[in-house]
């Protein structure tokens, strides 16, 4: 990784930080809270009463709705992956349509009048179909967001009232002695789409010069028909700019902060485009009213980025999902992605929010941070999760049709560090996300204000970073973490516990995943078992009752990674087989479910058998079903020692 040399760049930063003020005119968008300038003094004084009132009533509720947060998903929609083509597989009767993302990856909607089907009936429908085969549900994506504007115009750059800010006046100074040859950067903004016209981002979105607009033609053979400036992906459509209107707000808030333009005499300075060489890739995920979006997009969105040439992905939206499909998308990706922590209030340690916890080495999650240098209450908080805090309270930037305004959340404050990040990819030489990563962590200052809830008490700072670094002082971590495992009796309990001890050089705590079977590292890295919580000192068990064999496996966040595996040999049932995973009995008939246990084993021999639905089929305690009405119910066995089988009856 090297520096770049000297160029010469004009710009008078004054014009930007104050021009906006001129603004006059008021705007509004459900759910955004945007607002143009008004007279900055009294703004301050009216906020703070604001702040003040709602400071502890307003966090306790945010906490507590993070806390009870359920995953949605979108209804009959599910995602299959495989390590073969997906192309030549059978469809049942149920599934209404099939689209595919490549040969490996498609979705499948379920007809509708079919609410007895579910992830376990794909599953077992295309099992043995295709090698390597995952399903999972099609997640949705929300917007993160947070209606309470505070502070004056673009102080996150310049902030000229003793607060905080990201060094931005000393940073450009900097690259204009030093900057000659920037290298080409491409920030793709995955979000609510981009006004692309706008005269403040124009000059600097992104252009994918093998395609022809508005011809109705695929002219790059990359599979997206007039993608001239990205895709929309929540209607497989290509970019429009008589479809842009007030839901695009989002995204092109976002976009203005990393790649307005600086030196054109108009409007805001963009925090990436300092470096002049600064693109903005527009990638629609998110639509209507509240910014939704899915897995399925996403996926699609990031892998578009990566075969475009994106360096960088700012991703300012979250789900509570533990999502594998996303995680592995991004573990696989060469690109640093910058995530929203969101804005509930709450501590993640307790309730992550994904993407932005999955703690790999090309992602930063980034909180809100006001102009004092303190964390916004309405910023999720974490010194585990949150990497990094940036100006995300009062953000002035980019509204469609031409327009300027306030947004506040962690989505204003995660493009502060795209556009940190775009500053830095121009300006080294050959670096990666890893580099990228470190230098933004290892560069920011330490506020009073963040500590515990952010890591380090990071906030953004840019100066640090473009000028504190020689190449020899990047030691890239190479080392896995260790791992120790073993198998400890319980006493007076036929059952044992699996216990793990593992480290990292870094100092922060690996992530640790187990699962049943010999697995490998290439299954584990799809994203796959079951996460294990360890101590401070790097501890954690979990009970087992089934024998057999376990991996377990940790990683660090520089994405270094090991297995381990163990065996159980807890005396009970390691098997269990039904008869039949699916039955069509008569109604008023009865059948005998069969439930065949292991030979070995002497604990967990009693079964238990459930029904979904009483009121379509009962189920006695020796298995017999019996067909009461016409509809679907899902008939459970179970051992005692937790091994379960499933047989769906449906009664005609």
């Amino acid at each position: 990784m090297k520096k770049k040399g000297k160029r010469v760049l004009a710009l008078l930063l004054a014009v930007f930080l104050v021009m906006p003020q001129a603004a006059g005119q008021a705007v509004s968008f459900a759910e955004t809270a945007v607002s143009e300038n008004g007279d900055s003094a009294g703004f301050e004084e009216s906020v703070s009463g604001a702040e003040n009132a709602s400071k502890g009533e307003q966090k306790d509720r945010q906490e507590e709705g993070a806390e009870d947060a359920e995953v949605e998903t979108v209804k009959r929609e599910y995602i299959l992956t495989a390590q073969e083509s997906l192309r030549h597989l059978a469809l049942p009767s149920w599934i209404a349509d099939i689209t595919f993302a490549d040969d490996c990856t498609a979705l499948v909607t379920v007809k509708g009048g079919m609410g007895g089907v579910d992830e376990s009936d794909i599953r077992k429908c295309f099992s043995g179909k295709a090698a390597g085969l995952l399903v999972q549900p099609n997640y949705v994506y929300e917007a993160e967001r947070v209606n309470d504007p505070y502070f004056s115009l673009q102080w996150g750059l310049h902030n000229s009232h003793n607060g905080i800010d990201i060094r931005f006046d000393e940073s450009f100074d900097y690259l204009e002695k030093n900057l000659t040859k920037p290298q080409k950067t491409v920030v793709a903004v995955i979000d609510t789409g981009i006004d692309y016209t706008h005269p403040d981002l124009e000059e600097h979105i992104w252009k994918n010069t093998g395609e022809i607009s508005g011809n109705g033609i695929d002219d790059d053979r990359n599979g997206y028909i007039d993608d001239v400036h990205g895709y929309n992906f929540t209607g497989d459509t290509a970019l429009r700019p008589q479809d842009i209107n007030s839901e695009y707000a989002h995204g092109t808030h976002c976009a203005g902060t990393v790649g307005a333009a600086c030196g054109n005499g108009i409007g805001i300075a963009g925090i990436g485009t300092a470096a002049e060489s600064v693109f903005v890739m527009d990638l629609k995920v998110l639509a209507g009213k509240n910014g939704t979006g899915s897995t399925f997009d996403l996926i699609r969105a990031i892998s578009y980025a990566e075969e475009n040439g994106a360096d960088i992905c700012n991703l300012s939206m979250g789900s509570y999902a533990d999502d594998k499909l996303l995680y592995k998308a991004i573990s696989a990706s060469e690109m640093l992605f910058v995530c929203a922590a969101g804005n509930d209030g709450a501590n993640l340690d307790f309730n992550p929010v994904y993407p932005g916890c999955y703690e790999l080495s090309n992602v930063i999650c980034v909180g809100n941070s006001k102009s004092s240098g303190s964390l916004n209450g309405l910023s999720n908080y974490s010194e585990r999760y949150v990497d990094i805090a940036a100006p995300g309270t009062d953000i002035y930037s980019t509204l469609p049709s031409g327009r300027y305004g306030n947004m506040s959340g962690t989505s204003m404050a995660a493009p502060f560090v795209s556009g940190a990040a775009a500053v830095l990819h121009s300006y080294y030489e050959d670096i990666s996300a890893a580099e990228m990563r470190f230098l933004l962590l290892d560069g920011a200052i330490s506020s009073k204000g963040l500590i515990g809830k952010v890591a380090g008490s990071r906030f953004l700072d840019l100066y640090k970073p473009l000028t504190a670094y020689r190449d020899e002082d990047f030691q890239i971590d190479e080392k896995a973490p260790s791992l120790n495992v073993s198998m400890v009796k319980i006493k007076g309990s036929y059952k044992q516990k699996l216990s793990v001890k593992s480290k990292d050089d870094s100092g922060r705590k690996p992530e640790v995943r187990y699962a049943k079977g010999s697995q490998s590292l290439t299954w584990f890295r799809s994203g796959m078992g079951t996460r294990m919580s360890l101590t401070s000192s790097g501890s954690g068990t979990k009970t087992l009752s089934v024998p057999g064999t376990y991996t377990v496996y940790t990683r660090d966040a520089a994405g270094n990674d090991r297995i381990a595996k163990v065996k159980c040999t807890a005396d009970a049932v390691s098997s269990l087989h039904l008869n039949y995973s699916k039955k069509t009995i008569a109604r008023g008939k009865t059948y005998t479910l069969k439930a065949t246990l292991s030979k070995s084993g002497k604990y967990g021999r009693k079964l238990t058998w459930t029904t979904s639905d009483q009121k379509v089929a009962s189920v006695s305690s020796s298995g017999k079903v019996t067909a009461r009405k016409k509809g679907t119910a899902v008939i459970t066995v179970k051992t005692g020692n937790g091994l379960a089988k499933k047989c769906k009856i449906t009664v005609k």
